[in-house]
Parts: C-alpha cells; structure tokens; sequence
C-alpha cells in the first residue's frame, strides 16, 4: 500500500493545527560545527513521517511537513514529530518557515509559521570550513572572520594544490568594534569548489578598500575526509525517493533543476572512488527505468548482474515487438559502500535499510534507502522492509 492509498483513506474531516504550534531549533542558538534539527511542537497534530522534506533557497529554509489530525489515537509508527537535520550552516541569519499542508485538504493553502534562526560565527578571527571536518568532492563553504567589517560579496575562492585561497576586500576605516557600515559584517562564507580526500590549508586574503595588495592575514589547515556524502531527496508529486553522491548533481537537484525533489535530512557516508574507498568496498550499480521515473540501488554484485541481464533481454523483446524500453537500465556505479557480514555493519558504520513500495504491477516501483531507525519502522507500515542492504557512516 503506498502513500496515495494511505491518504485516501483518511477522513476527509480532519481538524487545523491549534494555534500555540510553534518552530523550534536545536541547539536554540546554534554556533560553529554544530548540526542545526528543526521542529514543530506544541502542537496537536501528527505529522506523516515519510513525506517530511526541505529545500533552502538563499537564507530563507522552508520545511514542508503533511499532518494528520483527528482527535483519535494512538498514531501508527508512519506519524508522529519529525525532526528535520539541516547539518552545519554558516554563520548568518535564517528565516525557517514550516509549510503545514492537511492531507484531507491537499488543494487547501497550507498553514505557514516561521522563525528566525540564528547561527553564531566563531569568537576568534580566522578561517574557517563549513562544515567543520568537510567530506570529500561534498559542497563545503569558506568561512571569513574578521576584526574589520567586509562586504561578503567580495569573496573569491580558489583552489592551488593544497591550498584553499580566499580573497576579499575590508573597510580599513570600520574596526569590529565600531558602527556597522551598510552592506557589510565582521563574517562572510563563500563557496570553494569540490575538494578530494587530503590535508589542505586554508587562507583568507584581504585588501583595504582603500587600496594596496592583497595580504595573508588567516591561514588554518583542514583535512578532508574520503567519505562522500550520499544525500536523499523525496518527491512528493511521485511519493519517490531518490539518493545521490554526486556533488554536480547534488547541487542540480537542490537548484530544482529536477523537479519538486526535496532534501528529507536523511543521507550517509560512502566513498566516491575505489581509490577513497576502505578495503572491502564495493561498488553500489545506479540503475533507471523510465516506466516508473525512478532509481535503484545494489551493492550485491549478483542482483547487480541478473539485473544488466535482464535489461539485456527486455530490451530484445521491446525492439521486436516495437515498443520502448521502460525497465531497469544500468546507469553506472553510484558509489562504494561496505557490505554487511551476517547483517551486522562494522564498528562505526550503520546499516542502511532498503524499503520496498511493491508497486511493480503498477509501474510504479520505488525504493527507499535510509539509517533512521524511526524513519524504517515509518516506511514499514506500508512498505515492504528489505533489511540491512549496505553500510554506511
């Protein structure tokens, strides 16, 4: 049973939020290095675990979340209060707003509450990385602060070797302590591009808005871990999920170049190449098939095969008899990922749960893949729970 029969049977007379909801953030005011959870409370609705997602556009974060409500219970494992995991954030100020949507009034304008959030820079000037010990290829942010005011908006990032440089331009008549000027703050983040596994060293080079070269005034160094994020996003529009640890489609995704895909705060560690990768890795195979629009994911390298050769034979039978092609067609390897012996993952790694929607007579086939523990015993309640299938950080 998927989603859309789940949701059609719910009374169609299910009651608003009350009023005293409100948006709450943990840690209340979050600093440098530490992982930014959002939720609703105080609150008497139920929130419907598997459809929770996010985007963030600029500095405004919008988390959508569908609530049941109708006065009865106990809920089943697939509602109750989600907490959404927006990771590290640079230092600025956020405006988070909660889109409420009644899943008996989809059409309905959804309720709308909001906050501010605050992230707090670092006490000492320097430079830093966002997040604090970044992930290899995975987007990863510079981060200036400085005992002058600078418009963020002059900062440059480059990379040379190991070297992370990153320019921008300070009022020299502004000190920290003084008047903030229009347009301009004491700390500023700027994008730099993917970086490989290693040891780096990052430095922040400023020059006086009233002239002169630029000069080193911060460097700090930086190690990049070998494992690669593998993000999850959820649709909403096809009630799929979909994983990737690709940085250039990552950022492709998040544009909403794709569609109303979402990230859920849900992702794990595996490792981009075999070269990264810890011994015993192996690869993950991407497959796509068009009839359903969706992806799949296997790191055993027998369904791997039956799956390349079964593509091989549907794709016959589809030319001969001259119809499309619309099964699982081999993409290539997604990522490297250690494998569960005996269904127990290796010190410091999690299994990571496959969930089956069963909706294959339908065309419509879709897998979910996902550590959270409250997250599996959601997806069970109308999916079909396939266990430990890779290993994850």
């Amino acid at each position: 049973m998927n989603k859309r029969l789940v949701l059609a049977l719910i009374l169609s007379s299910l009651a608003l939020p009350s009023v005293a909801q409100r948006i709450a953030v943990n840690p209340v005011l979050p600093g440098y290095g530490q992982n930014v959870a959002i939720e609703v409370r105080d609150s008497n609705y139920q929130v419907y675990l598997p459809a929770t997602r996010y985007a963030k556009s600029g500095s405004t974060i919008t988390i959508d979340y569908e609530y049941l409500n109708d006065g009865f219970g106990p809920f089943a494992p697939n509602f109750g209060s989600a907490q959404v995991s927006l990771g590290e954030l640079p230092a600025g100020n956020y405006t988070v707003q909660a889109r409420l949507t009644n899943i008996a009034q989809p059409s309905a304008a959804p309720t709308v509450i909001s906050t501010n959030l605050a992230v707090v820079p670092p006490s000492d000037w320097g430079i830093y990385s966002v997040p604090r010990e970044p992930s290899a290829r995975a987007s990863t942010q510079a981060m200036i602060r400085s005992a002058a005011y600078f418009d963020p908006a002059s900062m440059r990032a480059t990379v040379s070797g190991n070297v992370v440089r990153v320019e921008f331009t300070y009022n020299d008549k502004a000190p920290a302590t003084g008047t903030t000027p229009a347009g301009m703050r004491t700390y500023g983040s700027v994008e730099i591009p993917p970086l490989a596994p290693g040891n780096y060293v990052f430095e922040g080079w400023g020059k006086a808005t009233s002239g002169g070269a630029y000069e080193r005034f911060f460097s700090s160094p930086v190690r990049v871990a070998s494992a690669v994020p593998v993000v999850e996003y959820y649709s909403a529009t096809l009630d799929h999920y979909f994983v990737s640890g690709g940085p250039d489609e990552i950022a492709l995704v998040d544009r909403g170049a794709m569609g109303d895909w979402k990230r859920t705060g849900q992702s794990f560690l595996a490792w981009s190449s075999p070269a990264d990768a810890p011994p015993g890795a192996v690869p993950v195979c991407r497959f796509y098939a068009r009839g359903p629009n969706s992806h799949f994911y296997t790191g055993s390298a027998k369904e791997c095969a039956e799956l390349k050769a079964l593509e091989q034979a549907q794709r016959a039978d589809a030319q001969a008899r001259g119809k499309p092609f619309l099964g699982w067609a081999y993409e290539t390897i997604a990522f490297y990922a250690l494998m569960p012996q005996n269904n127990q993952c290796a010190a410091g790694l999690k299994p990571v749960f496959r969930a089956y929607n069963n909706r294959a007579n339908e065309m419509d086939s879709n897998h979910r893949f996902m550590t959270d523990a409250a997250q599996r015993a959601a997806m069970a309640e109308t999916w079909i729970d396939e266990g430990s299938q890779l290993c994850g950080g």
